[in-house]
């Protein structure tokens, strides 16, 4: 059965007066000087208006075919469907490709979120040590070189963690004179502690302050926020030998709610065997971010406060301990002039 149309070359406005009908493998094109065989696999549905369908080819540009309602089933039949998405979400539906695309991108954020958490403890502390010791050798002249108060810093770790600071694969700390209230873990084992956090707390709340971080190395938070944040590339370059981040991007990474949830409860696990009051860590927290924020603003930024996790330090003070000064008054008075000599 033939079909009335008006085809449209492409080169030339004028509208010629054709018939189309179904052949083999196609459309056969007749009438007005044209004889053409239209393969279906160069044919494509541009439009479905009221009354009549436009067809184009996909070889030639501009070209169009018009045909009226009726039109031959046959025809019909040859003609591919109009592509309103994209060829995918055409075949199954645009529904189903929502509810696929949903589930896909959950999928992906759910990897993104877990397999830091696997990938990390399989990362060498080797690896990691040279980026650690890079970003500390980034501050330069503001670390702190006093012996005396290095030694102190290294004692009040080794009370709320002993072994910690000992053999090669042994934390590091290095205080940084910075005018911010911030300490921070670093990849490889390396803690830095900022001038503010000695000096403007004391050596209890300090002690609070380095179990948190230390919980942090041991559990290898560092390398999960570094591979969460900076993406596996980051990985890479570690194991290439290359440093892949400064120490502004390293000391701004966060850990998530369950990591800093988890390295509290650590750090008052070591608070409690080194019979070291948490009253003092507690109050840090309830006061930072009211009492000091131009110092405090980069130490919530990476580790955000709430009422509830001062209280938590709080609620494991036991009335009945006879808790221990943690450092001597000589150690004390040798860590708050720490950053008296400079490197």
């Amino acid at each position: 059965m033939s079909q009335p149309a008006s085809l449209y070359d492409g080169v030339s406005a004028r509208a010629h007066a054709v018939t189309v009908h179904a052949a083999s493998g196609g459309l056969r094109l007749d009438g007005d000087g044209w004889g053409d065989d239209l393969p279906s696999s160069k044919l494509q549905t541009l439009s479905e208006e009221s009354g009549r369908l436009r067809v184009g080819r996909t070889d030639i540009g501009g070209w169009s075919l018009v045909l009226n309602e009726p039109i031959d089933p046959a025809i019909i039949a040859i003609l591919p469907k109009r592509q309103r998405y994209g060829g995918l979400i055409d075949r199954i539906g645009l529904v189903p490709a929502i509810i696929a695309g949903g589930l896909i991108t959950a999928f992906v954020v759910a990897i993104g979120y877990v397999a830091p958490h696997w990938i990390a403890p399989h990362v060498p502390l080797s690896v990691e040590r040279r980026m650690g010791s890079a970003v500390v050798g980034d501050f330069g002249p503001n670390r702190c070189r006093d012996a005396n108060g290095q030694r102190a810093l290294e004692a009040l770790a080794e009370r709320v963690s002993p072994g910690a600071t000992r053999g090669p694969d042994g934390i590091k700390i290095a205080a940084l004179d910075v005018g911010m209230f911030n300490a921070a873990a670093l990849p490889g084992g390396y803690i830095v502690v900022f001038k503010p956090a000695i000096t403007e707390t004391n050596p209890e709340a300090l002690a609070g302050i380095l179990a948190h971080e230390i919980a942090h190395v041991r559990r290898r938070h560092v390398t999960e926020a570094l591979i969460r944040e900076m993406g596996i590339g980051a990985l890479i370059r570690m194991f290439a030998g290359q440093t892949g981040a400064n120490a502004e991007q390293l000391l701004d990474l966060s850990y998530t709610r369950a990591d800093e949830a988890q390295a509290d409860g650590d750090a008052i696990q070591m608070l409690r065997r080194a019979n070291i009051s948490p009253k003092p860590t507690a109050a840090l927290f309830q006061g930072l971010d009211k009492e000091a924020p131009a110092y405090s603003a980069e130490f919530l930024q990476s580790h955000p406060l709430s009422a509830r996790r001062a209280q938590r330090f709080a609620a494991s003070y036991d009335p009945h301990s006879k808790y221990q000064p943690v450092l001597s008054r000589e150690q004390a008075d040798a860590l708050f002039d720490i950053c008296r000599r400079r490197q």
